[in-house]
């Protein structure tokens, strides 16, 4: 699909066209299935760490994550959840964090303790 179509297509669901350049970039790493971060910690270097996912072309379809981490090898968290909120995630990624950027703190609270930062339901 182009990416102006999934622009068009995943616009409405990640805070509409404001944030294009943002969403345009998520898009890109979402068809590449992966991505690789760090996640800073205080006084190290850091975790790096790999999300690679299949399925979910479309917004609302079911996206299934695989979270690795190569220096923790037993460390392995698979999960499901909806495509873009992935998508969301990756919209927000910390590139401040050195070469390797970092997933926002929304998707650790989610993954660690299923609490949604950004769920106006709570």
């Amino acid at each position: 699909m182009s990416q102006p179509a999934l622009l068009a297509l995943y616009a409405p669901y990640c805070g509409g066209l404001s944030g294009e350049e943002d969403l345009s970039a998520a898009l890109t790493i979402l068809q590449s299935q992966s991505f690789e971060g760090l996640r800073p910690v205080e006084g190290a270097s850091g975790h790096a760490y790999q999300l690679s996912w299949t399925g979910g072309q479309a917004p609302m379809e079911t996206i299934s994550c695989r979270l690795t981490f190569p220096a923790h090898p037993s460390l392995d968290y698979r999960f499901d959840l909806v495509t873009h909120q992935l998508v969301s995630w990756l919209m927000r990624v910390d590139d401040q964090v050195g070469e390797k950027g970092d997933l926002p703190d929304a998707f650790w609270q989610w993954l660690l303790v299923g609490i949604d930062q950004d769920d106006d339901s709570a």
